[in-house]
């Protein structure tokens, strides 16, 4: 697979995170032939998505979509003359998507109670795959030139009475400033608080990893995973240990429960901090981890422990823990009352990002792109950080 152009990429990448057809933009400027090459060899024939297929709901969906914009794209060149007739390509196309989409019953989408009927609610996990481009890691699955990361997510914004089964967008923002400032995480020991599906960790994995060269694998940092839910928690141990991710050969990752009300109770509090001293991060990470008012208090009382080598939170000598956490602004209020809560305890900065940046990752129709994400770095008071140099 040659190099991709950017309006053929987004495409590809639409497809893999099962990004909805009417929020895609289909390459309609560029010559016919691109486009069919694209359709077929980097999306219906490419191994990686035969091994981790999204939905057949939504290959239905986009196939249906895609084949009706391809053949006007061929109509349209044979009326201005700058093509031969396509049509049998066209047919040719729309036999394999037809074939495929049949074929693809993963049996994570197969139910007890028989097929699915026409009309009810599509199933509530797939397969998606987020992609980025990257020269400097040859080992893609995707295709030459693509890093990529796969998981099993719901499809839905609540499964299991949680929300952590998917992956939101503070998460994909904080991977597009951590892929563009991999030094804040390689080399450093890594304790991810809600770490839900595992996007965010799978991203740390691989940008660890790509430190170590032919260097000894043992000596990867420590990169540890938590969550409160042993559903979601052993969803996010099965997506790091995908074959297709780069953190299925990451030797120091590990999954951990991990309940922030411990912090908040004498009983609980000194196991806590034993746990989180033998982590021992150098930097927490946090996306999307501040959904409702009544978990703030445990959650910043859990980051003073993780900062401190006091079991009651207290400012003492340790070496200079930095958190960063990403959040979606979903109620003023909220993250008002988050930010005052920290700055009782913490240095709280927050990160300029610039939005003149083209977006890495691209969310689906379920992610509000009007809602802001914020990113703020914390640190113990009193103590001076370069987080932000």
């Amino acid at each position: 697979m040659e190099h991709i152009p950017e309006p053929l990429f987004k495409l590809l990448r639409g497809f893999a995170a099962l990004v909805p057809p009417r929020m895609l933009d289909f390459p309609s400027n560029v010559p016919f032939t691109a486009v069919h090459n694209l359709l077929l060899d980097a999306i219906l024939l490419n191994p990686h998505f035969e091994a981790y297929p999204p939905s057949r709901e939504y290959q239905a969906t986009f196939w249906k979509w895609a084949i009706r914009e391809l053949e006007a794209v061929a109509i349209d060149e044979a009326c201005n003359g700058t093509s031969e007739s396509y049509s049998g390509l066209t047919i040719g196309l729309s036999t394999r998507t037809t074939r495929s989409t049949s074929a693809y019953t993963p049996t994570v989408y197969r139910s007890s109670s028989g097929p699915r009927a026409a009309g009810t609610a599509p199933p509530s996990v797939s397969y998606a795959t987020y992609l980025w481009r990257t020269d400097a890691y040859a080992n893609c699955a995707v295709g030459p030139g693509i890093e990529s990361v796969t998981l099993l997510e719901s499809r839905t914004m609540i499964e299991c009475g949680t929300t952590g089964l998917r992956t939101w967008s503070a998460s994909l923002v904080m991977a597009q400033y951590l892929i563009a400032h991999p030094e804040l995480v390689r080399e450093k020991r890594v304790l991810e608080l809600g770490s839900g599906a595992g996007f965010l960790g799978v991203i740390i994995a691989s940008l660890q990893q790509r430190c170590l060269g032919d260097g000894n694998p043992e000596s990867a940092p420590a990169l540890c995973l938590t969550d409160v839910n042993d559903t979601v928690l052993q969803r996010c141990r099965d997506n790091t240990r995908l074959q297709c991710n780069t953190s299925s050969g990451h030797p120091n990752l590990f999954c951990y429960p991990l309940d922030w009300s411990d912090a908040l109770d004498v009983q609980t509090r000194r196991a806590l901090h034993a746990f989180l001293t033998r982590v021992n991060p150098d930097v927490i990470m946090g996306a999307d981890v501040v959904y409702d008012p009544s978990i703030i208090p445990a959650l910043v009382s859990s980051l003073r422990l993780a900062m401190s080598a006091n079991v009651d939170g207290e400012p003492t000598p340790k070496h200079a823990v930095v958190a960063y956490i990403a959040l979606t602004v979903r109620n003023e209020d909220t993250f008002a009352q988050f930010l005052r809560a920290a700055e009782q305890y913490l240095t709280v900065e927050e990160l300029v990002l610039d939005s003149k940046v083209p977006a890495t990752f691209v969310c689906t129709a379920d992610m509000p792109t009007e809602q802001e994400v914020r990113i703020m770095v914390m640190s113990q008071l009193n103590r001076n950080t370069d987080a932000l140099s």
